[in-house]
């Protein structure tokens, strides 16, 4: 693994830190540049781009606070203090929080503009999905977001300084499920699946309604092989998955809803009527 993936003289790059910047450079660039393809407005994108990170970060970082709070209980300025426990970069992110903040950053932003949402929301869902692919490599590379204790010729052994390597010494595992690299692979999946889907004619919001399903699947599937702790979970299942089950309901309701719609298209011509 390779937390620290180089120095800018003595300052240390961290892995995760660099693929998740990467992803929202790269996304936002990739929307944008799709955006003018699809004769929208791409400065949209870029002036969302801001505000997007922005929520996607404090997003992430709050879901993780309510999570793990006793974390910061003795210690409340930690919850946005870059250099809470000695290292530079506020650590500890829940990309599902993420997720949720950037949709409520893009409503409010289309609302106070005055511009439709959707289409918009259909030209970033491929970004969202290059994101998940870039992002989980850096957990990765981090040796967090770690799966459980496998058996498999497919686990992976981390070194002992990563947060993975200190879980498998503490339950003596050989190795474990590489969840990041599963996510990761299921991110640009969605991603290339979103382009395809776009070559062809739906209603408007389509991708960005389908995305939430298929990003949803894929995190319910892939957090059966995560280690969480007893507190991170409800029953049998993650936080993450009831969340993934509201999302699926929601969404699909709203594809559903689009499909069943029995409104004309105002664009259509009224059929002639029948020689009396």
């Amino acid at each position: 693994m390779h937390p620290i993936l180089f120095h800018i003289f003595s300052f240390p790059i961290h892995s995760y830190g660099f693929m998740l910047a990467m992803s929202f450079l790269i996304g936002i660039w990739f929307a944008a540049w799709r955006a003018k393809r699809a004769g929208l407005d791409p400065n949209v994108i870029s002036d969302l781009g801001f505000w997007v990170i922005l929520s996607a970060i404090v997003g992430a970082r709050l879901y993780y606070v309510v999570l793990h709070f006793e974390e910061f209980s003795g210690d409340l300025t930690g919850i946005f203090n870059p250099f809470h426990g000695g290292n530079l970069g506020i650590g500890g992110l829940v990309m599902y929080g993420g997720f949720i903040g950037a949709i409520v950053a893009g409503v409010v932003y289309f609302r106070a503009k005055k511009e439709p949402f959707l289409p918009y929301a259909d030209l970033s869902c491929a970004s969202l999905g290059f994101g998940i692919f870039l992002t989980r490599i850096g957990c990765f590379l981090n040796g967090c977001c770690y799966g459980s204790a496998t058996s498999s010729s497919c686990g992976v052994a981390f070194p002992a300084n990563s947060p993975a390597g200190a879980y498998m010494h503490d339950i003596h595992a050989h190795a474990l499920i590489p969840s990041q690299l599963i996510e990761s692979g299921g991110g640009l999946l969605i991603a290339i699946i979103i382009l395809l889907v776009g070559t062809r004619k739906t209603f408007v919001g389509f991708r960005f309604f389908l995305t939430g399903i298929m990003y949803s699947v894929l995190r319910f599937g892939v957090d059966f092989t995560r280690f969480y702790t007893t507190h991170e979970r409800l029953g049998p299942l993650s936080h993450n998955q009831v969340i993934c089950i509201v999302f699926f309901i929601l969404f699909s309701g709203l594809i559903l809803r689009n499909f069943l719609s029995k409104e004309e298209d105002p664009a259509k011509p009224a059929p002639p009527h029948a020689a009396a």
